[in-house]
């Protein structure tokens, strides 16, 4: 039997994923792949982000940055990127996080018009001050929506009118209207979005819009999904659903899960050079 440690590939290097690559890092190699050019998630420039990645790089964890798992075969896996290419690995964790639902899930209907856009996306261009429309509506009552009528309400993002549909009341807000209990149904307009119709249970209405948010329930990126065997399943640090469970607890479960995975799939072989690059 070899006596070398259990490689355990991460997938994300979000909170959720730094916390399981340091807890396995006294009992694994761990590398963490994360498909943007740095390590952190969308939030790298988090002071907790930052400090995590510290750790972690102190305690011998290799970072892929830049790169993305596209495929597991339980005992390999294929990547693309800076680090792309195939490398051994006795366990997946995929820490990828979580999106915003889509329109289909929201069981939404009408046309495929220009101006429909996730709530993430969304951020991301307000924060560069980009104007996203006049009228703006945002489906939804997760932290997205919140932050997202923050920025358009902020100084230097202007809105018309902002409209946000969900089960909660926006609250003081200016210049919000709130439709607690009230659902979209279908969106009209193209080339751009002109309007919805939405309804309450006890009738229908058409509103005018160029802009709609879909900042629903976050669901888990499945990033990886078609392309994990179903007998070599992979490890998932994610919630279910976008619950409330702390991302450091999580990653806990996560690599608990994996080593164990890790040291059933770690027998001995001849190693195999990696077509892959050295992550730092």
């Amino acid at each position: 039997m070899t006596t070398s440690p259990p490689r355990i590939a991460v997938a994300g290097s979000g909170l959720a994923g730094l916390h399981c690559a340091t807890a396995l890092s006294n009992s694994a190699e761990v590398v963490v792949y994360e498909r943007l050019p740095v390590p952190g998630g969308e939030h790298w420039e988090d002071p907790d982000h930052a400090q995590l990645v510290r750790e972690a790089r102190d305690q011998g964890v290799r970072f892929a940055a830049g790169t993305q798992v596209v495929r597991w075969e339980g005992n390999r896996l294929l990547a693309v990127g800076e680090y792309g290419g195939v490398a051994e690995a006795d366990a997946l964790v995929v820490a990828t996080g979580h999106r915003p639902a889509t329109r289909s899930e929201l069981r939404i209907d009408g046309h495929r018009s220009a101006g429909i856009v996730p709530a993430t996306l969304a951020l991301h261009l307000l924060q560069q001050r980009v104007r996203l429309g006049t009228d703006v509506v945002v489906v939804g009552e997760s932290r997205w929506a919140t932050e997202c009528i923050a920025a358009m309400t902020s100084t230097g993002q202007p809105a018309t009118s902002i409209v946000w549909i969900g089960k909660d009341d926006p609250g003081p807000a200016r210049s919000v209207t709130g439709m607690p209990g009230w659902r979209v149904t279908t969106t009209h307009g193209m080339p751009r979005i002109t309007g919805l119709t939405v309804e309450s249970a006890t009738t229908t209405q058409r509103i005018a819009c160029d802009c709609l948010i879909l900042a629903g329930p976050p669901v888990p990126y499945r990033n990886i999904d078609g392309a994990v065997l179903d007998d070599e399943p992979a490890v998932y640090a994610q919630r279910d659903g976008g619950g409330l469970e702390p991302s450091a607890q999580i990653g806990m479960k996560a690599a608990v899960r994996a080593l164990a995975d890790a040291k059933a799939r770690h027998h001995s072989r001849t190693p195999v050079d990696p077509r892959i690059g050295l992550p730092q």
